[in-house]
């Protein structure tokens, strides 16, 4: 955050914040004083999160499908009607299915997943670049500790997609550093969202406790976007403790 910036004056849009990570976001970033749009497919989840948030005046919602780039660009520019800049973009939305091998799923399958997870944070990147290029500000992906260690659980097309999200974000840094852009990928372990839903078995009760929890994803994201010009949090990594430790309870 540059030095003249006010936090109340800055905007952050939340991709996914209709629920899990990207609700959890919003209320985090809404509770410091920033306003937030927040962008979700799902109306009736966007509603429910704007009416937890209680932020009034200070916060929006629109509906999009990030997979398409139009859909982006006409939020882009509801954004801009509205709050007329953007200083944080968090790319939050994800997917998966239950079929996560290369012997079970479906192209179509494959084809949805690199378009929600990969395409999707290029469409809502290249969208909203233009506005945060005005006055500097962030950008951060939520990927997935996927990214850094390949498991056939987490699913071939999840991988893959997550994987190219670091180059993704390493390049953001590498071209748009010179407009005070500062790019950050978190990757977080095993988060209890809907998303462990789409899992082929779920879960026990007691793994669900011990995973992270949405608010402690969005901690980081506030600790990322907390820290003034001069300094760039490039790449983080948050394991549950059980998970890193091997200590699940399964």
């Amino acid at each position: 955050m540059r030095a003249k910036d006010k936090v109340a004056d800055r905007v952050a849009v939340i991709i996914g914040g209709g629920g899990g990570i990207g609700a959890a976001t919003a209320a985090r970033l809404g509770a410091a004083g920033y306003r937030v749009a927040l962008l979700d497919l799902q109306k009736q989840a966007l509603d429910a999160t704007i009416g937890t948030l209680a932020l009034g005046d200070s916060a929006m919602a629109v509906q999009a499908d990030i997979t398409s780039l139009g859909q982006v660009r006409a939020a882009a520019t509801a954004v801009e009607e509205r709050f007329g800049r953007v200083d944080i973009l968090v790319n939050a939305a994800g997917t998966n299915t239950k079929q996560r091998t290369l012997d079970d799923m479906a192209p179509e399958q494959w084809k949805h997943v690199i378009d929600v997870n990969l395409n999707g944070v290029f469409h809502c990147t290249y969208a909203f670049l233009p506005l945060l290029k005005r006055n500097g500000g962030n950008v951060v992906t939520i990927v997935s500790a996927a990214a850094h260690l390949t498991s056939a659980g987490a699913g071939t097309h999840y991988c893959a997609s997550k994987r190219a999200l670091l180059a993704f974000t390493e390049s953001i840094n590498i071209e748009q550093g010179k407009y005070d852009i500062r790019a950050c990928a978190i990757s977080p372990g095993e988060v209890d969202t809907s998303l462990i839903d789409k899992r082929p078995s779920s879960p026990s009760p007691e793994r669900r406790a011990a995973m992270l929890q949405p608010f402690d994803v969005a901690e980081a994201v506030y600790f990322v976007v907390s820290q003034p010009a001069r300094v760039t949090v490039s790449d983080i990594i948050i394991w549950p403790s059980a998970q890193v430790s091997g200590t699940y309870v399964v």
